[in-house]
């Protein structure tokens, strides 16, 4: 249920991405990722760092063998771990850590069982 989630998620993050983007033509667009006192420039940096080490990861474990769901599983949480460390903490940045939580946790029960 949780990777369902995920991916619900990254489709519907990504879609308000891009009205922002193109229709609203927002100047920051990063503005969820930090607090005022961390400049637009600095964290746009290093949540698209974080978003370029997620979608490196999701390709290299796929080409490893991993199947897709686990893939996406594993550079997500990754991911999420990046936005806490490089990021300020911000509701976003920990709502998607605890996202990256339960869907390693599903994982886990499911190659449990």
């Amino acid at each position: 249920m949780t990777f369902w989630i995920l991916v619900g998620a990254i489709v519907i993050v990504h879609l308000h991405l891009e009205y922002r983007l193109w229709i609203r033509r927002e100047v920051d667009i990063f503005a969820k990722y930090r607090t005022p006192s961390c400049p637009p420039l600095a964290s746009a940096s290093r949540a698209y760092y974080a978003k370029a080490v997620f979608l490196f990861l999701l390709v290299v474990i796929q080409a490893c063998g991993l199947a897709f769901r686990e893939a996406l599983v594993f550079s997500f949480a990754v991911y999420a771990l990046l936005l806490v460390v490089l990021l300020p903490r911000t509701a976003y940045n920990l709502a998607n850590l605890l996202l990256a939580a339960g869907c390693l946790a599903g994982w886990w029960i499911e190659r449990s069982s």
